[in-house]
């Protein structure tokens, strides 16, 4: 493939490109949206009827049902491990149900796997993007469904490809060029991407699992958009996200999974958080939690001067004392998770120092820093955070393994168990047990894990970069109750967030960051919506 590639056109210097064009695009037609398709498949009401699924002894769906209907985005809700995904999997082809059926306006369908599902006009977008890195944005595109032309097998029509490719991204409104490798694209510009395959198949019922997670608010509007041009044409829209504001904005229809079967059922007129909360947990929680704000004391336990990264950051000086819970607020790309890399010896810096405990660590390698006591937990699992094809154990125990070596340098399986065994209790982890592949839990138990793989190595400083990424609100309850108790227990945190409402539940202090810069300081009663809201966007008092 790229050998035909090459051939066909000179790579240009590769460079993000802006994934939204400014123009309000309108989609194409259904014989444009699927070229290579004599019809595309129609719109229908897609319905699972009492499907269970289970993983060995896990199981997942309980006898669930529920409709999907043409002209409405319907909503999956639920905890982590709730079965959303499981579901969603099922009606795409790629798990197949142990009992039930899937069906069509009443036609029982065969969904052997997705191939058979997109043959009928379903596509899954998924969570985390599939593309292959290596392979142009067109090639991505059209992978597994590449056209011939000519009589003889075999032969690639490249050209075909990437018109077709380029026409489908631009009726989204998407400017990406398809000649690019996909390894360029931002993770937002990938989730797009998944978007446009989905039309360019000429699949009318489409589901998405949890696709703004990676997206920034104004990529949320963008797909939002996209989304309900879709609702508006006729199209079959599934929808999971654990961002309760989106699914209030966008859903027609919310179905509530707990524990593996629908709790609740609801339609636009009857929203209502609280109904839903208490339908996803169990139990009713409150949105109005904020934290007792107290005044730390002592020596402060992480020290920053002057911090410099010529391109992400400037002059940053902090100080974080024992116990106290500091906010990074601002937005994405303001430099928040920069600064946290540089302090842990993850990003190079131009100038300054980091002192942790009285050490000097500025130019320490990662492997002392976190001896010394500072940890930071990324935003990114897939990526950073989890191993997917090891096990539990494995993951769980990755930041402490020189701790877990005997004399003779081997490692102490036994230890390696206990502590596994302990993070998935103190975590609530839904798993099977220890020796569980990481890529079988769902994504909000594979966060607790790496959370908790850096709690057990007792550190005196934490950093914690978007905590709650992809968690339910049952979830984020627990990891800040646990973020608070580990602040009583004397460990200073700093958490970046994009949430303004977590950023006031869980914060002493807020360090508002604006173009790399810290701009503002909140204290206690300082710490309000007006007030973190200002400093997302670079207002309010002189910086600090």
């Amino acid at each position: 493939m790229g050998a035909s590639r090459a051939a066909d056109h000179n790579r240009t210097a590769h460079g993000e490109r802006n994934v939204l064009a400014m123009s309000s695009p309108t989609l194409a037609s259904g014989q444009d949206r699927a070229p290579d398709q004599a019809q595309a498949p129609r719109s229908g009401r897609l319905s699972a009827v009492e499907i269970d699924k289970s993983f060995l002894t896990n199981r997942v769906l309980k006898r669930v049902s529920l409709s999907l209907a043409p002209g409405e985005v319907h909503t999956l809700m639920g905890e982590n491990g709730a079965g959303k995904s499981t579901l969603f999997r099922v009606l795409a082809g790629i798990h197949r149900p142990d009992a039930g059926a899937i069906t069509l306006d009443a036609t029982t369908l065969d969904l052997r796997n997705p191939h058979a599902a997109q043959a009928q006009g379903i596509y899954l977008v998924p969570q985390e993007p599939a593309l292959m890195g290596e392979l142009s944005v067109a090639e991505n595109m059209y992978l597994g469904v590449l056209p011939t032309r000519g009589r003889l097998p075999g032969r690639v029509d490249w050209r075909s490809i990437r018109t077709r490719s380029q026409d489908s991204l631009r009726t989204l409104g998407l400017d990406i060029d398809v000649r690019d490798d996909a390894r360029h694209l931002s993770i937002a510009q990938q989730q797009l991407v998944e978007c446009a395959k989905a039309l360019l198949r000429g699949c009318r019922i489409i589901l998405f699992d949890e696709p703004t997670s990676p997206l920034t608010s104004r990529e949320v509007g963008f797909l939002f958009g996209i989304i309900r041009r879709l609702r508006d044409e006729g199209y079959t829209l599934g929808f999971i996200s654990h961002r309760m504001d989106e699914v209030m904005e966008i859903s027609d229809r919310i179905s509530v999974l707990r524990d593996g079967a629908v709790t609740d059922e609801v339609d636009r007129a009857g929203f209502d958080r609280s109904r839903l909360v208490s339908a996803m947990v169990g139990r009713t929680l409150s949105f109005d939690r904020k934290r007792t704000h107290r005044a730390a004391s002592g020596r402060p336990v992480l020290t920053v001067r002057g911090l410099t990264h010529p391109s992400a950051f400037r002059a940053i000086d902090l100080d974080i004392l024992p116990g106290e819970i500091v906010g990074f607020a601002g937005l994405i790309g303001a430099g928040r998770t920069e600064i946290a890399e540089a302090i842990c010896g993850l990003r190079d810096k131009s100038a300054g120092s980091v002192v942790l405990n009285g050490q000097d660590i500025t130019d320490a390698s990662i492997p002392r820093i976190i001896e010394a006591g500072l940890v930071y937990v990324p935003e990114d699992r897939a990526r950073h955070g989890a191993i997917l094809p090891m096990s539990i154990r494995d993951n769980a125990t990755a930041g402490q393994i020189t701790r877990l070596q005997n004399p003779i340098g081997l490692l102490d399986r036994l230890r390696e168990a206990e502590i596994a065994k302990q993070t998935l209790a103190r975590f609530r982890v839904r798993a099977r047990g220890p020796d569980q592949p990481m890529r079988e839990l769902s994504g909000g138990n594979q966060q607790k894990i790496v959370f908790g793989k850096w709690m057990s190595t007792n550190p005196t400083v934490a950093i914690l970069d978007e905590p709650t990424r992809g968690v339910d609100v049952g979830a984020k309850e627990d990891i800040y109750r646990l973020i608070e108790e580990l602040s009583q227990s004397g460990m200073a945190i700093i958490v970046i967030s994009s949430e303004l409402e977590e950023l006031i539940a869980l914060c002493d202090r807020i360090l508002a960051i604006y173009a790399g810069r810290i701009t503002a300081e909140l204290r206690g009663a300082e710490i309000t919506a007006a007030s973190v809201g200002a400093a997302f966007l670079g207002a309010g008092s002189t910086p600090a």
